[in-house]
């Protein structure tokens, strides 16, 4: 049975791999992420090797991303906001309606590409909520920033002040006039303001031309690089998986990834899934699934305990395939009851359980809870997640 079959591992260099189980695909997935070896250097690598790494949850997303980065060169908390003051990261909304950490040289490309089909469900949210003349809103909003960085608040008095909006507007609905400055590229995330988030002149932060496209923008040549940064940081997926990530259609996902292997004959290569996985038709890069079969066949430890914030790329990344994280001993009773822990404890890579944790002035506090009993050697390395997750923050730790 060649390796990369249901009972094996990931295939392994130059060898084609056979139908891939959800175990398989899973460890070329942890491997591919850098959660089984992180070794990136910097958070803005980690940020370019996913391409755009989802970030509602702002701080969050910046442990989770940190989690790649060499454990000799890991940012702590403080670090990371200030890579993301000084705009080495971004924060806006693209792909679909919520927002993504992505490189400068990254975000208008991905904004032409993605942009249009989440600009026509903004669109209908205007008009429910009666926001009247959303072109008058994004030429106000682009005036106002101009100055230099505002906070939501601040743009809300500007609209306000300009007729544009009622003085009870909501904070949704300042929230729309801003998501669609976003994917207009009229603004794009500023540094922080104590706590609060800024937005700033699109131009000010983002060089002219579109990155890795060059001087002009061209819709197929995007498709590709599109798909090459998709495979690079997550292994094996299915164009389901790749459609539910983007926001695009399947035809034109499907027409890229043909684009792909025209321009770069051997970089494709597919299989089949099997069991969990059967029917589904699983595509990666050459170069990253024979990287993942070697680390997979010279390390089983895995990752071990993590603690992983909930929109993690791991999970949301994926489509039809993401259940290759479940645990199949662990049950949903437990975490039923305890809906206020978002984030996901996982062990090698599997949701065993949930957490959250709280940062007061001198203290953070996680609490977790197990969705199957944890051994003695989990719950040890647990205990060390969560002391740096403490360190990351710069606070002591207290477990809830």
């Amino acid at each position: 049975m060649p390796r990369g079959a249901a009972t094996g591992g990931a295939p392994g260099a130059g060898t084609p791999p056979g139908a891939l189980g959800v175990d398989a695909v899973r460890r070329a997935r942890l491997a591919a992420h850098r959660l089984a070896r992180p070794d990136l250097p910097t958070l803005p690598a980690v940020v370019g090797h996913l391409l755009a790494v989802q970030g509602q949850e702002f701080l969050p997303a910046l442990w989770g991303a940190g989690r790649r980065v060499a454990p000799a060169a890991r940012p702590d908390a403080a670090a990371s906001v200030a890579d993301f003051d000084a705009g080495a990261v971004l924060r806006t909304h693209v792909l679909r309606p919520t927002w993504h950490l992505l490189l400068p040289g990254d975000a208008r490309w991905l904004l032409e590409l993605t942009a249009a089909r989440v600009l026509r469900t903004t669109a209908s949210t205007e008009r429910a909520h009666g926001i009247a003349d959303p072109a008058r809103c994004l030429d106000a909003v682009a005036d106002l920033v101009a100055a230099g960085p505002l906070t939501r608040a601040e743009v809300k008095d500007g609209l306000v002040a300009r007729g544009l909006l009622a003085p009870g507007a909501t904070g949704f609905e300042v929230g729309q006039v801003l998501m669609t400055a976003e994917l207009r590229r009229a603004v794009i995330s500023g540094p922080l303001r104590g706590r609060q988030h800024t937005y700033a002149a699109f131009d000010d932060r983002v060089a002219p031309g579109y990155g890795p496209l060059g001087e002009r923008f061209d819709r197929d040549a995007a498709l590709v690089t599109l798909w090459r940064g998709y495979l690079r940081g997550r292994a094996w997926a299915t164009v389901k998986d790749a459609a539910q990530w983007s926001g695009l259609t399947l035809t034109e996902l499907r027409r890229g990834l043909d684009l792909l292997r025209e321009a770069e004959p051997g970089a494709v290569v597919d299989a089949p899934g099997t069991g969990a996985l059967e029917g589904l038709t699983l595509h990666g890069l050459a170069e990253v699934v024979d990287a993942a079969g070697e680390d997979a066949a010279t390390d089983g430890a895995g990752p071990g305990v993590d603690l992983m914030q909930g929109y993690d790329e791991l999970f949301v990344g994926y489509g039809p395939s993401r259940l290759v994280v479940r645990d199949p001993v662990a049950g949903e009773e437990p975490l039923a009851a305890r809906p206020a822990l978002l984030h996901v404890l996982a062990v090698d890579g599997l949701v065993a359980g949930r957490w959250r944790w709280s940062a007061g002035p001198r203290r953070l506090e996680v609490a977790t809870v197990w969705a199957r009993p944890p051994s003695p050697a989990e719950e040890a390395a647990l205990a060390a997640r969560a002391a740096e997750a403490a360190a990351w923050w710069g606070l002591e730790l207290r477990r809830g």
